[in-house]
């Protein structure tokens, strides 16, 4: 299954509003699941994303603001934006959708056993709709990172940590 990159997307965001004077590491946390390999992603990661989608997108500063604020407004650069990080942290494809198992590994941590029959898992499985709607990927990926956010606000806040 996949996403709820998009909420992890937009914590990682949220949480980088400074990044200069940063160390950088190379990270290595893999998680294994069936035939998935994925890194957990940490606050410098997030910075990088959230420069490298800012820009491309040509995102505002007043709109940046507002991110690093939980505050996510219902419009095309937004929805956009939150595609592009979840895209950069593997949660989402716009041909797929959200890939659940990461985003829970993610929101998780590195050195937890990530149980695919709890709680967590079922709420992120209820967000990462499969875009019925036929809806563009962007607004797909805004309305699960949307939905994530509702339900879970306070794991994704905590899910990308500075070092």
């Amino acid at each position: 299954m996949k996403v709820f990159f998009v909420i992890l997307v937009l914590t990682v965001a949220a949480l980088a509003d400074h990044h200069e004077g940063h160390d950088h590491h190379d990270h290595d946390h893999h998680v294994h699941h069936e035939s998935h390999d994925y890194v957990v992603k940490h606050h410098d990661d997030l910075v990088k994303f959230r420069d490298e989608c800012s820009t491309k997108l040509k995102i505002s500063p007043e709109l940046m603001e507002k991110y690093k604020s939980w505050e996510y407004p219902d419009d095309e650069a937004t929805h956009c934006y939150m595609k592009c990080i979840f895209e950069h942290f593997g949660f989402f494809d716009e041909h797929k959708g959200f890939d659940v198992h990461k985003i829970h590994h993610q929101l998780v941590g590195e050195h937890v056993t990530v149980d695919h029959n709890d709680e967590t898992h079922h709420k992120i499985e209820h967000c990462a709709d499969k875009n019925t709607q036929g809806s563009d990927a962007c607004t797909w990926a805004y309305r699960g990172g949307m939905c994530f956010i509702r339900s879970n606000l306070q794991l994704v806040k905590g899910s990308v940590h500075k070092h």
